[in-house]
C-alpha cells in the first residue's frame, strides 16, 4: 500500500486512527466505565452482581480498542504492510465491539440483563472447554477446574432473582453480529467479519474474493503462485464497521451511565 496511490483512502484511515487514539483513555482507565448511581446501567449492575453488565461492556470495548491500536502501531508506527494480518486484528475488534453493542443496544432492561448474563454464560463455557484441554495434557495441574454446570446454575439463579423474563443462551459471534448489524448500517458488519474471518483462518476464498494478485507465476504440476497485495481501500472498508461499533458502544454506554 502506498499513500500516493490511494491518497483519499489513506486520509480516511488517518482520521480513523486519530479518533482511535482519543479512545485510549477508555482503555487505560477504569473511572470512565463506572456508571453514575441511579443510572440505568447502575440499576442493571445491581440486579446481576457479580456479573455486571457494565463490566462486560467495558471489557468488550477495551478489547476492541486494543486490537485496533495494535493495527495502528504496526501500520503507522512500524510502517509495515501485511497482506492478511491486519484483517485478523479487525476481525477481533468487530467481534469485541459487537458484544458491547449487543448488550447495550436494547432499551428494555430485561433484554440487556439476559444478554449480559448470556455472554457471561458463553465465557464460562469457553473457559471450561479451554481448561479441560489443558488438564488433559497436564493431568497434575494444580487448582480447581471450572465447572460449567455450576456456573450455569449460578447465572440462572441471578437471572431468576433479577425478575427479568428471558432465557439464557450461548451466543455465537454470528448470532451477535446478525443482531447488531443494522445498528451501524454504513457497511455490513457481518459480511466484513466473515471476510476477515476467512483471512484469519487462512481460507483462500477470502484472498481470491478481494485481493488482486500483483504477480502470478505458473509452476510445474499446474501449481500457480500468487503475490497478493492489500489496498488501503479494502482496509478502510473493513475498519469502518469496527469503528462504527466501537463508537456506537461508547455512546450507548454514556447514555446508560447517566443518572
Amino acid at each position: 500500500m502506498r499513500r500516493e496511490d490511494e491518497p483519499e483512502e489513506f486520509e480516511i484511515a488517518d482520521s480513523y486512527f486519530q479518533e482511535l487514539r482519543t479512545w485510549l483513555g477508555f482503555r487505560d482507565s477504569h473511572e470512565a466505565w463506572i456508571p453514575e448511581a441511579g443510572s440505568r446501567l447502575a440499576q442493571d449492575d445491581g440486579l446481576i452482581k457479580p456479573h455486571q453488565a457494565s463490566h462486560n461492556i467495558a471489557n468488550a470495548v477495551v478489547s476492541a480498542i486494543d486490537h485496533l491500536h495494535a493495527l495502528d502501531s504496526i501500520m503507522l508506527g512500524a510502517g509495515a504492510s501485511h497482506p492478511l494480518a491486519p484483517f485478523s486484528l479487525v476481525r477481533a475488534a468487530i467481534e469485541c465491539a459487537a458484544q458491547a453493542a449487543w448488550i447495550s443496544a436494547p432499551e428494555e432492561q430485561a433484554t440487556r440483563i439476559v444478554r449480559s448474563l448470556s455472554l457471561s454464560l458463553k465465557v464460562a463455557k469457553d473457559r471450561e472447554t479451554a481448561y479441560s484441554e489443558l488438564a488433559r495434557r497436564h493431568p497434575n495441574l494444580q487448582g480447581t477446574l471450572p465447572d460449567f454446570d455450576s456456573d450455569k446454575a449460578q447465572l440462572q439463579a441471578i437471572l431468576d432473582a433479577s425478575g427479568a423474563a428471558g432465557k439464557l443462551i450461548l451466543p455465537s459471534s454470528t448470532h451477535i453480529l446478525t443482531q447488531v448489524r443494522d445498528l451501524v448500517p454504513r457497511t455490513s458488519a457481518l459480511s466484513v467479519w466473515q471476510l476477515c474471518s476467512g483471512f484469519a483462518h487462512g481460507r483462500r476464498w477470502a484472498a481470491d474474493a478481494v485481493l488482486k494478485p500483483a504477480q502470478s507465476t505458473s509452476l510445474p504440476d499446474d501449481v500457480i503462485a500468487k503475490e497478493n497485495r492489500p489496498t488501503m481501500r479494502l482496509l478502510v472498508w473493513a475498519l469502518t464497521p469496527a469503528m462504527d461499533l466501537i463508537r456506537y458502544s461508547l455512546e450507548r454506554h454514556s447514555e446508560l451511565s447517566r443518572a
